[in-house]
């Protein structure tokens, strides 16, 4: 790939108007549109990496997590990928056992049970990951927001 400075020289010096010779100032002018070209263009190269889950490697993973409510920077950067992947599978039609699996997978957690109550539009979740006491609100809150409002949700978090 060629870089801005070389692209330029060569779309000049290909019409045979322009003449481009180290020091003069043809030369000087390319040389520093071609600097603030490249910083540009890296820029971009790195806000393209960073707008696609596969490869982002930092303010794209935190930016989407932000959004989703759960920066995981404490995670490596595979395990938030995954999570992210899991999260932004879910939405309102996840209204099933195995959706509600698959919120709390997004979340990180790893161990735990749901028990329905169609009947009562009720659903208790045991949670046996080991959390801190931090997590545990953060979990909570999570739960609160993306769950349907319409089920009684009882959490619990076993030891």
């Amino acid at each position: 790939m060629m870089d801005s400075y070389t692209s330029m020289v060569k779309k000049l010096t290909d019409t045979k108007l322009y003449s481009v010779r180290t020091g003069g100032v043809t030369y000087a002018e390319l040389k520093a549109f071609a600097a603030g070209l490249d910083l540009l263009f890296n820029e971009l190269d790195e806000m393209l990496k960073e707008y696609f889950i596969d490869t982002a490697q930092s303010y794209g993973l935190t930016e989407r997590e932000r959004f989703t409510g759960a920066v995981r920077d404490d995670l490596s950067i595979e395990k938030r990928r995954e999570l992210l992947k899991i999260r932004e599978q879910t939405n309102e039609e996840f209204c099933t056992p195995e959706g509600f699996d698959k919120i709390l997978e997004g979340y990180g957690l790893g161990n735990f049970k749901i028990t329905e109550n169609p009947s009562q539009n009720a659903l208790s979740l045991k949670i046996s990951d080991s959390l801190s006491e931090l997590n545990k609100v953060w979990v909570n809150k999570m739960i609160e927001n993306d769950f349907p409002a319409h089920l009684e949700i009882t959490v619990e978090f076993a030891s």
